[in-house]
């Protein structure tokens, strides 16, 4: 998954914290990018079950400022979709 997001102390952290409630797992995270206002970062994720992989990008843009630019499915492992997105 790619998110774009404000480049500010917290904004990180409010995207971590959610995925976290939501049982999403972080297997792996990178910034891609910063410029002072927009970062874009990289997350190979764990995703708990087919309703949140649906619904997690709209969840994750009512964090103020934060967009999803890319999603994608690879596979699964026990019911479990692994989701990550290559530029």
């Amino acid at each position: 998954m790619i998110v774009e997001l404000p480049d500010r102390p917290g904004s990180l952290g409010q995207v971590t914290t959610l995925l976290g409630r939501l049982g999403v797992d972080i297997r792996q995270m990178r910034v891609l990018s910063r410029d002072g206002a927009v970062a874009t970062d990289e997350f190979l994720i764990s995703v708990p079950g087919s309703v949140i992989d649906r619904t997690l990008p709209e969840l994750l843009e009512e964090i103020q400022g934060v967009r999803v630019l890319a999603s994608v499915l690879t596979g699964t492992d026990s019911g479990i979709a692994d989701a990550i997105v290559a530029l």
